[in-house]
């Protein structure tokens, strides 16, 4: 059941129901002050690295990193359980000041026997509520499914089960609201550390110093939550996490799927996707490129002689630092190319050799006009392409990326990319994972320089972890192998 509050609180006929502590109040909000949204943001995203490091380990490191991987064992989790102190109905009703949207409280009412999912009528209620109402019918079944005699009447004395109240929250990134307390850049905490839990379904922050009792759970999609609903009620692994297969046609792909080893892999960082905003509260100058300002004007400027593609290239790369991730990962793209076309007119003419370029990374896709458009339907991407600037790219399924030996999960609109990073490391190429302020639940799991080779936010370092790899074949294939052992095992009995 869902309610929704009449009051700018959850209402009181709901709370009559709980037999915990209430203390009403008001969500007293400040005005929407720009320079005050950019600054809480910018100061979020600043947090996760800290003390993060990028760096390339020696050799030995890495051997070591492979070596405790393999005493512990593939299901292993890097990152402990969220431990979770008692708490109470204040504690719960506490949090909401600290969102804006797509956030809800469950409370199980034992009179009715009944949850009931409240949404505050002082947030507003936008496209993405519907993954908050999925997860809340998820979880409401299988606390249910998982957990049959915390629901019903105690046998000894019959007396009522007891109540229960939960914060959660969904979306591909936090509804988190904004506060006055962070003036510019300076790190004063702004969300109370002890908090009640907040099961964020959804893409959530990496680093706890941000909002320390935010749980990643798993995503308001058919194939994560929905399999864990499955997985609750009939202790069966979903077929998504299973080997792709003519059965199972939404499954992984494996090496074994495709029949092509390592060696025999196209020696390119290769990506397809649609072209989203990227972290737009946390980056809110970020943008897309505009071809007229960005590349139009300077080409105005040159003699006809001049090599346009070269030209529209440089133009890019002037402009790297403002645009999102997967326009840094077209300009990589855009100056692969060129650099292949240059080493392939130095080839004797009589040679066979084709020169492939060491990134593949396009946009498939992007909305356009309402819906999910290809992008060479797009005249805004061929424009682009015309200049020599490879924004656009046929689809790709996982077979054909499969062929590919090295692969990168760029991050969207959240900050990550959901499925594709489980696919990925799937594949039998190397995973070069973007590593953002945000994290999924998959993430948890996930080693780097074990699992996967990490790429910094502004994919600055692409091209040198894309050297190391080949100069260190060896330790790509076996990180590479790693995660495939850590994606299989997931698709078992004991791994889900």
């Amino acid at each position: 059941m869902i309610r929704r509050s009449t009051l700018a609180v959850i209402s009181l006929a709901a709370l009559a129901a709980i037999s915990l502590p209430v203390q009403w109040f008001l969500l007293n909000r400040s005005s929407d002050d720009n320079a005050s949204i950019y600054s809480y943001h910018r100061y979020l995203t600043l947090l996760p690295y800290q003390n993060d490091d990028h760096r390339i380990p020696k050799d030995k490191v890495i051997l070591k990193k492979f070596k405790a991987f393999y005493e512990a064992g593939p299901l292993s989790a890097p990152v402990p359980p969220t431990q979770i102190s008692p708490y109470t109905l204040d504690d719960v009703i506490s949090v909401l000041p600290t969102f804006h949207d797509v956030f809800g409280v469950v409370i199980y009412d034992p009179s009715t026997d009944t949850f009931m999912l409240h949404y505050s009528n002082n947030m507003r209620w936008i496209a993405g509520c519907h993954k908050l109402v999925t997860s809340f019918q998820a979880l409401a079944h299988s606390l249910r499914t998982m957990f049959p005699e915390r629901f019903k009447p105690d046998r000894n004395s019959n007396s009522p089960p007891a109540e229960l109240a939960l914060a959660i929250s969904s979306g591909d990134y936090p509804g988190v609201g904004h506060n006055d307390c962070y003036v510019g850049l300076e790190p004063t905490p702004c969300v109370p550390a002890k908090l009640a839990p907040v099961l964020q379904f959804g893409s959530a922050f990496k680093s706890p110093e941000i909002f320390p009792s935010m749980i990643a759970m798993p995503m308001a999609q058919i194939n994560h939550v929905s399999c864990f609903q499955t997985f609750a009620a009939h202790q069966m692994v979903c077929p998504y996490y299973q080997a792709r297969s003519p059965g199972n046609p939404q499954g992984l792909v494996f090496e074994e799927t495709v029949g092509v080893g390592w060696d025999d892999l196209i020696p390119s960082v290769v990506w397809r996707g649609t072209d989203f905003s990227y972290l737009h509260r946390l980056y809110p100058r970020l943008r897309q490129p505009d071809f007229e300002m960005d590349i139009g004007s300077k080409l105005e400027k040159l003699t006809y002689e001049y090599n346009v593609k070269v030209a529209a290239t440089r133009a890019m790369r002037e402009v790297y630092d403002q645009l999102i991730p997967r326009w840094k990962s077209v300009i990589w793209t855009a100056e692969a190319e060129r650099e292949a076309e240059e080493k392939q007119k130095a080839l004797p003419e009589d040679s066979e050799e084709v020169v492939v370029p060491w990134a593949n990374m396009k946009f498939a896709a992007a909305m356009h006009v309402g819906a999910k458009t290809p992008t060479s339907e797009i005249p805004y991407y061929q424009e682009f392409v015309e200049h020599g600037i490879p924004a656009s790219g046929d689809g790709m399924s996982l077979e054909t990326l499969a062929r590919y030996k090295y692969h990168i999960d760029t991050g969207g609109g959240g900050g990550t990319t959901w499925s594709g990073t489980l696919e990925k490391l799937g594949l039998p190429g190397l995973l070069f994972h973007h590593e953002t302020p945000m994290k999924d639940y998959l993430h948890d799991k996930m080693v780097k320089w074990v699992h996967y080779v990490p790429i910094k936010e502004d994919l600055s370092d692409l091209k040198e972890k894309f050297d190391w790899a080949e100069s260190h074949p060896e330790l790509a294939k076996q990180i590479s192998d790693n995660a495939t052992r850590l994606v299989k095992s997931l698709g078992t009995q004991e791994g889900f």
